[in-house]
């Protein structure tokens, strides 16, 4: 099996939204977002008296993996073919005089042993929340803009919170992989490919409002997509839970042993065709 690796890739998404508009956007709908709907009709708040206590302008991660794979291989089948009626004795096929079996399930007929040339092909792009490491839809973030990281270890953009991934590239590869590359039943495999065409690493914005409505003891974490302007209440500030610092081998660790036991079976023998960037950049 021969399988190549894509240059690890670091990515920031552009905002559509910057943090101060935001911020007006979120504070006109502060009422019913941090109220709720049923309590802004039982017990209206004023916009006054619910007060801004804190702003977090953070950059969250998720991974995009994308895979294709590519099998030439022969398999031996069988085939069945029935004959006109118990009249037809015997069949000329390529030149070879074949005799009928009348005893063939579904009439008198004719049994081909044949060599099946196959070749497999698929494609599988997959996304994963970078912190917890569990498959969900980003697609939507891959159509905008972004700007490629250089040098991961040193991204701090001035006033946000960057935060740093959970779960590495061979964690989310792993399970790619394993959707990926599927067994099949074969005489012969000529060629056996897998191509990851992407291990790349996002950072989107997202901004965390966090409101007080003083009268009922009663605080509200209101978060705006940077990217798609939307909107949610419920969430929560990340500054203190941020332990980890960014480190490209701490995160990038598909090596050639790791990939060794990424691949289904563990024991297949890999061949890397492509180099892993250059971790020494």
């Amino acid at each position: 099996m021969d399988i190549s690796l894509a240059s690890e890739r670091a990515f920031r998404l552009i905002p559509q939204t910057p943090l101060d508009v935001a911020r007006v956007r979120v504070d006109d709908k502060r009422t019913n977002l941090v109220a709720g709907m049923v309590g802004a009709l039982l017990s209206r708040p004023k916009p006054e008296e619910i007060l801004l206590l804190s702003t977090e302008n953070r950059l969250e991660p998720f991974w995009q993996v994308t895979i294709s794979t590519r099998t030439v291989y022969d398999r031996g089948r069988s085939y069945t073919l029935n004959v006109g009626g118990p009249e037809v004795k015997s069949l000329t096929v390529l030149g070879q005089k074949v005799a009928v079996d009348p005893k063939i399930k579904g009439g008198p007929g004719v049994v081909f042993d044949a060599v099946e040339h196959c070749v497999d092909e698929g494609r599988l792009m997959r996304t994963f929340d970078g912190v917890s490491g569990s498959q969900a839809d980003f697609s939507k973030y891959l159509t905008f803009t972004a700007e490629q990281i250089a040098d991961l270890a040193g991204f701090a953009p001035e006033g946000a919170l960057v935060v740093p991934p959970q779960a590495r590239a061979t964690a989310v590869v792993r399970q790619v992989m394993s959707e990926a590359v599927k067994s099949v039943q074969a005489q012969m495999i000529h060629e056996e490919r897998v191509d990851v065409e992407a291990i790349d690493l996002y950072f989107r914005p997202v901004y965390a409002f966090e409101y007080e409505w003083a009268a009922k003891n009663k605080k509200v974490i209101v978060e705006y997509d940077g990217m798609t302007g939307e909107t949610r209440t419920g969430g929560k500030k990340l500054q203190d839970q941020i332990k980890n610092l960014l480190t490209r081998d701490l995160l990038f660790d598909v090596t050639a042993d790791a990939v060794g036991m990424i691949v289904p079976g563990g024991s297949i023998a890999v061949k890397l065709v492509k180099a892993v960037v250059d971790r020494g950049k």
